[in-house]
């Protein structure tokens, strides 16, 4: 299975960012991933952050930040649905409710692509449609 360029911006990113406290430049990306432009790099950026999956502080250099927190109150018995992307361009989708200040996953989960313990790189959270259009398809 390819792994997406954009899978693997997040990989690089979350990487550096643990080995270094702060972000990588576009150029430090593109030579990372093999990439000859930073242009390209900065296409694959914008469409993250247009996806959420990605931020930054306008006007601050090596600001980027990989998106992979869920904010779920304490005692917050709202279902919330996942989907994880991992490093290795796995997904896996799951549920979960907080019941007191711990999650209790629930429900159906599934995953697809997974072909090692890879690093979780990206986390978004999905409405209850577009969870049940995952389950039903995998699921079947």
């Amino acid at each position: 299975m390819k792994v997406s360029a954009e899978n693997r911006i997040l990989a690089f990113i979350a990487g550096y960012i643990r080995q270094n406290g702060i972000s990588p430049t576009l150029r430090e990306i593109a030579e990372g991933i093999g990439f000859a432009s930073t242009g390209s790099v900065h296409r694959h950026i914008e469409k993250l952050k247009s996806e959420g999956q990605l931020s930054e502080t306008a006007g601050k250099k090596r600001s980027l930040v990989v998106n992979t927190g869920i904010i779920a109150k304490p005692g917050d018995e709202t279902e919330h649905h996942l989907h994880l992307i991992t490093a290795d361009g796995g997904n896996l989708f799951l549920s979960f409710v907080m019941r007191e200040d711990q999650p209790e996953f629930n429900g159906p989960f599934c995953a697809s692509g997974l072909r090692g313990a890879g690093d979780i790189i990206a986390c978004c959270t999905m409405t209850e449609e577009a969870y049940a259009s995952v389950m039903d398809k995998y699921l079947k």
